[in-house]
């Protein structure tokens, strides 16, 4: 199976079950900065900071193009990121990737942070 069909055919599962018409508590995901969810911690993420980092727990508007796009790099519920960097794009790293895009799509991605260790190295 080439690279392209193994996307299509993980994007038409994802349809298939509903992926995306609301957030992993069954709320829909709202327009504003948190979560319906009374217990839903996840925030878009521009709210991140530098190094910070997170899983995403869904993406907004899910049958737009442009999430589709985010969706085909890679950017599924579940992955781990970390923010590289806020300007002049929104850059962040998946696994061995760094990847760049505008606000638009960064709106777009909702993360739940990563609790830091307490008496950690702060790293």
């Amino acid at each position: 199976m080439s690279p392209a069909e193994w996307i299509r055919a993980g994007l038409k599962a994802l349809r298939v079950r509903g992926w995306g018409e609301g957030c992993p508590d069954g709320r829909p995901v709202p327009d504003e900065d948190r979560c319906a969810a009374l217990d839903c911690d996840s925030v878009r993420l521009m709210a991140l900071t530098v190094g910070e980092s997170g899983t995403v727990s869904c993406l907004e508007d899910p049958g737009s193009g442009p999430t589709a796009k985010l969706a085909a790099m890679g950017v599924l519920p579940g992955v781990r990121l970390v923010l590289v960097q806020r300007y002049p794009a929104f850059v962040f790293r998946i696994g061995h990737s760094e990847l760049a895009v505008d606000g638009g799509l960064a709106g777009r991605i909702r993360v739940r942070r990563d609790r830091r260790a307490e008496g950690g190295s702060g790293r």
